[in-house]
């Protein structure tokens, strides 16, 4: 199913996406999503972490960045 709304653009460019929008796409304070232009569009989409795309294996967990620098360093020995 399609939802739509209209929001307003702030003066500095500011959007609110709306809080049951947020919560269905488990966007929280520092999560971070990319913008696309296309022709007269913006498409946006929340940012997967580089070890969500592993096949499967981590399917509903989400990875923050510190999991991600720990992972480094024991595999890097960073």
């Amino acid at each position: 199913m399609v939802e739509k709304i209209e929001q307003k653009v702030s003066s500095n460019g500011r959007i609110v996406i709306p809080k049951k929008w947020r919560e269905k796409m488990k966007l929280t304070d520092g999560s971070i999503v990319e913008l696309e232009l296309n022709e007269n569009e913006i498409k946006l989409r929340k940012k997967k972490h580089p070890f969500e795309d592993c096949i499967g294996t981590f399917d509903n967990y989400e990875f923050t960045y510190e999991d991600h620098e720990k992972a480094q360093k024991s595999l890097w020995r960073i």
